[in-house]
Formats: structure tokens, sequence, C-alpha cells
């Protein structure tokens, strides 16, 4: 009762503060009063922001999952290739393509966005919720003797048109599990690296891991890399 009392109190003093005061000092008495609840408030929006993107996420099925790394050139922009995959392989309703381009890892650093980075890439290969991985070749290498990684020639054993154009881009080497395997792909021919603004200073991998139950999607992916048509298309007589 008496904490209700100092409320009403409190509360009619403001008002007869406010009614003293001008538009624009009103304006700033209630900012400067009540800016820790509108920080309150802000945050408990953008909280909800994200638990309703999050659930509307959740009932959408993941075709296919990627990580672009220290892409500081901008030859990965993950929302265009989202949207131009997607319809490139006549992504459904209901599905949808994650790829995410803001991840920078330098093994050396001690910074904790590549901490932070690092971390992601290898939670979610723990949990093998990552199809594929593209990174600069130093850093590739180093993954490839870190992860299990798919061959690649098995991979498109079905696909003579794409293997032929990759072929001689593909690198032995051994995987996380000590197998030696054609399971990294230097991705100088693909339409990313003919992007105007690469300046040639990295060479681009791209490394599949071998639990990915996406193969489809993930062939599809290289198909449209390499600017082939998509397969349905190339049957088409």
């Amino acid at each position: 009762m008496f904490t209700d009392n100092r409320l009403i109190r409190s509360w009619k003093k403001d008002r007869e503060t406010l009614k003293a005061l001008s538009l624009r000092q009103k304006l700033g008495f209630i900012f400067d009063y009540y800016k820790g609840l509108f920080f309150l408030a802000f945050i408990l929006l953008l909280l909800l922001f994200y638990i309703g993107d999050m659930l509307w996420q959740s009932h959408r099925v993941i075709d296919l999952q990627g990580f672009f790394v220290n892409d500081r050139q901008n030859l990965f922009p993950a929302g265009e290739l989202i949207r131009d995959f997607s319809a490139y392989q006549h992504t459904p309703r209901g599905h949808r393509i994650a790829f995410e381009d803001s991840l920078y890892v330098d093994l050396d650093s001690g910074s904790e966005y590549h901490a932070a980075s690092q971390g992601k890439i290898v939670a979610y290969t723990a949990a093998r919720e990552l199809d594929f991985l593209v990174a600069p070749k130093e850093l590739a290498l180093y993954y490839a003797k870190s992860f299990p990684l798919y061959d690649l020639e098995q991979l498109l054993a079905d696909e003579p048109d794409l293997l032929a154009r990759v072929q001689a881009d593909l690198i032995t080497a051994k995987d996380g599990n000590g197998t030696a395997k054609a399971c990294c792909l230097e991705l100088k021919a693909s339409r990313f690296l003919k992007n105007p603004a690469y300046d040639g200073t990295d060479s681009y991998c791209l490394l599949v891991l071998s639990y990915t139950p996406h193969t489809q999607a993930m062939v599809s992916f290289l198909r449209y890399a390499y600017s082939l048509p998509p397969k349905d298309a190339s049957l088409t007589p």
C-alpha cells in the first residue's frame, strides 16, 4: 500500500512538472526520465523479433547449408547467392537455402570475433548441420585434415560434364579420418572468381562434409558454380 501511494505521488508530481514545460522540454523530460524503460522496451521488441524469426525459420526445411569464410572481397555475397541459387534450382515453398558470408578466421589471432567464427564452424560441423565450406586455400587445407570430407570424384561420379570441368582443380589430401581423397576443390574456374572485383590474392577452395544428406542439392550448387544448366534442364531435348 505504501509503495502504491508513493508511485501515485511520483506520477502526480511528474504530471505537474510536465504542465509547466514547453512541448520540446516535455519530450526531453520524458526521454531523460524514461530512457531506461525505452531501452528495455527496445531490447524486448528485438528479442521478440529474433524469437519470431527463429520460429518461422524452424518450420522451413534447409536444402543446403554452406559457410563462406574470409570473403574479404565480397566474392560470395550470401544474400544474392541464396536468391540466385534458389531460383536456379527452383527451391520449393517451405524450403530454404542457408548461406553465411560473415565468418572470419585467423588461426594465429586472439580476436574474439575470429574465435567466435571458428567456434561456429566447429559447432555446426559437430552437429552435422553444415554441408559445405568455402575458405582460402591455406585455411581450407587446414580444415581438410580436421573434418571428415566427401571424395568429390565419388560425389560427381554421375556428373561427367561437371567432373570434366573441375577435374584439373581437385586437390587430393588426407581428411579428418586420415583417408587420402580428392576432397578439396580449388574454385579458380568457377563463376565466383570471375568477378571483376577479384584481385587474385586469395585462392578459394570448397570442401563438402562427408555426412551431408543433401548430395543432390550439393551437386546442383556445383553445377551452378560452374555455370552449367540445372540437371533437369540439361536433360531437356
